[in-house]
């Protein structure tokens, strides 16, 4: 077990494919495939990994594909290789050239 992981996060590892509802205190990284439910403090999607289904956090970070509602209360940044599509709500935005956003798309006001 590595003692540099935070207590509170979770890592699904490349290659792993969870369905289901994950929820963590701290940060969930994706670099395999969720099908379903996430909540958590923040999410990072690396750039092998896959997300469809509801994803709520404070701060999501995409470099890979998210699909379907997403709400980011703080911030959503969509890296060059990140794809995002569905119903997305955030309360910052920040694209980097080449990635991509599509769907309803609403500005809300940033949770503290």
């Amino acid at each position: 077990m590595n003692e540099n992981n935070a207590k509170g996060d979770l890592f699904i590892g490349s290659g792993v494919v969870a369905k289901g509802s994950l929820t963590a205190p701290g940060l969930i990284v994706v670099d395999g495939a969720v099908d379903g439910v996430i909540s958590a403090s923040a999410v990072d999607i690396t750039g092998n990994g896959v997300v469809t289904g509801a994803t709520t956090a404070n701060n999501i970070r995409v470099a890979g594909q998210l699909m379907d509602t997403s709400t980011a209360h703080q911030s959503l940044l969509i890296e060059s290789t990140g794809q995002v599509t569905g119903d997305i709500s955030y309360g910052d935005l920040e694209i980097r050239k080449g990635g991509n956003i599509a769907g309803s798309i609403n500005a809300r006001p940033a949770k503290s």
